[in-house]
C-alpha cells in the first residue's frame, strides 16, 4: 500500500499519509498548514472512507463545493465505477443497467474494488476469469467480462490507464472452443419447432397462452413486445400492428433497438385470431391479460407455462422465445416460394437483412435434385477438359 496518497481540489492539495499505522491528513489552506490524524487505522477500507466521506466533508466545509477531483493515479476501480455507472445509466434500458450493475457488485467488486485502477494486470484478470469459469458457464462469464471491459474502455478514453488490460486476455467463449458438427444443429439456441409440433402445441394450449403462441408464431414478435401490445396498436384496416414498446419487470419502456420500432403485417390467419381475441379482451386496454385482468408483469410466467406444456405433450423443452425463431426459420426456408428476406427482417425488427441471414441462413433449404442440377450446370461453365 502507498505510504502517501494525494487528493486535489482546485488549489487544495491534501496528502494522505500513513504514520504509526494511522492515516494522517496534511495540507495547506489560506497559507496555513493543517496536519491532523484521522485516528483511523491505515488500511484500504479506511482509505476509501477517507476519500469518499472525510475529504468531501472537509472540502464542503472549506469551500462550499461538493465536488472532489482525485489525482488520476490514485483512483480505485470502485471509485471510478461509481462515476462510470452514473454516466452509463441514461444510455441503456433500466433492466440492462440493473443487471450490469449487479454483475459488477457481485462478480467484479469483491476481487478488484479496492485495487488502484491503473494497477490491475492482465495476469490478475486471467486468474479472475478462470476462477469464475469453475462455477459459471462461459456465456455467463462473458457477460461479467463485458461490463468490466466497458469500464476499462471508459477509463482508457479518459486517459486514466494506458491500455485496456482485458483486451490482452482471451474471451471465455474462445477458450477450448470446439468446432460444431453437422449433427449438432439441433443443439443450437435457435431450435425452432416443426409444423407438426406447432399443431400439437396449439391443440393443447389454452387461454392467454394459446393466443400468445399463435400471435408469436405468425409474427415473430418478441415476448416482451407482445405483452405490451394494446388494442390501439392493432390496425385491422391497414392490416398491421404497431410495435414501439416492451415490458421488463412490470416497466413498459422502449424496444430493444431503433430498428425494433416497426409495423408488423397481419397475415390472414392472424387477423381472424385477433378478432376472436378482441371479443374476449377488447373492453380492456391490453391484448393479453393475466388472471387478474391486468397486463403481464413479464413474460416469465408464460414461459414457465409453455415449458410445462411441452413436457406434458412430450415435445423437447425449449424456451418460448423459440416461437420467434420458428416464425423466422419457416419463412426463411420458403424463400424459394417467393418469401422476401427483407420482409422477414422487417417483421423481426432487425437492422438489416444481413443480421437475419446470419442467424437463420442455415434454414434456407434446397431440394437435393435442384441443387445437383445446379451443380451440373456450374460444372459445364467451368469445364475445360
Amino acid at each position: 500500500m502507498s505510504k502517501s496518497i494525494k487528493v486535489i481540489y482546485g488549489d487544495i492539495k491534501i496528502n494522505i499519509k500513513s504514520l504509526n499505522n494511522k492515516w494522517w491528513l496534511d495540507f495547506y489552506y489560506n497559507n496555513k498548514r493543517i496536519r491532523k490524524s484521522t485516528l483511523l487505522i491505515a488500511n484500504s477500507n479506511n482509505l476509501t472512507h477517507i476519500k469518499n466521506v472525510i475529504i468531501p466533508e472537509i472540502i464542503i466545509a472549506l469551500t462550499g463545493s461538493k465536488e472532489v477531483e482525485y489525482f488520476k493515479k490514485d483512483i480505485t476501480l470502485d471509485e471510478f465505477s461509481i462515476k462510470f455507472f452514473d454516466v452509463y445509466k441514461p444510455t441503456v434500458r433500466e433492466h440492462v443497467y440493473t443487471s450490469r450493475l449487479s454483475y459488477y457488485i457481485l462478480k467484479i467488486k469483491p476481487y478488484f474494488g479496492n485495487h488502484l485502477l491503473n494497477s490491475i494486470t492482465p495476469f490478475e484478470l486471467e486468474s479472475w476469469q478462470n476462477k469464475l469459469l469453475i462455477r459459471h458457464k462461459p456465456n455467463s462469464v462473458a457477460k461479467y467480462r463485458s461490463i468490466f471491459y466497458s469500464i476499462f474502455e471508459k477509463a482508457l478514453l479518459n486517459e486514466l490507464i494506458k491500455y485496456n488490460p482485458l483486451s490482452r486476455i482471451k474471451s471465455p467463449l474462445s477458450i477450448n472452443k470446439k468446432f460444431k458438427k453437422l449433427s449438432m444443429v439441433d443443439d443450437e439456441i435457435v431450435n425452432p419447432f416443426n409444423k407438426n409440433e406447432i399443431i400439437n402445441i396449439l391443440e393443447n394450449a389454452t387461454g392467454n397462452l394459446y393466443y400468445f403462441i399463435f400471435i408469436t408464431f405468425y409474427t415473430g414478435i418478441r415476448p416482451g413486445e407482445l405483452i405490451s401490445l394494446t388494442w390501439n396498436d392493432i390496425d385491422f384496416e391497414k392490416k398491421r400492428i404497431a410495435v414501439d414498446k416492451t415490458t421488463v419487470s412490470g416497466n413498459v419502456g422502449d424496444v430493444k433497438t431503433q430498428s425494433s420500432v416497426r409495423y408488423i403485417d397481419i397475415l390472414p390467419p392472424l387477423e381472424n385470431k385477433l378478432k376472436e381475441l378482441k371479443n374476449i379482451t377488447g373492453e380492456y386496454n391490453y391484448l393479453l391479460l393475466n388472471q387478474s385482468k391486468k397486463p403481464f408483469f413479464s413474460h416469465d410466467i408464460l414461459n414457465l407455462r409453455f415449458r410445462k406444456l411441452l413436457n406434458k405433450i412430450g415435445i423437447k423443452e425449449r424456451s418460448i422465445y423459440n416461437l420467434r425463431h420458428t416464425f423466422a426459420s419457416h419463412m426463411i426456408s420458403n424463400i424459394k416460394n417467393g418469401i422476401d428476406i427483407l420482409w422477414v427482417s422487417k417483421m423481426l425488427g432487425h437492422k438489416d437483412a444481413s443480421i437475419t441471414l446470419k442467424v437463420y441462413a442455415k434454414f434456407i433449404k434446397e431440394e437435393d435434385d435442384i441443387r445437383i442440377n445446379k451443380l451440373n450446370k456450374m460444372g459445364i461453365i467451368l469445364d475445360i477438359i
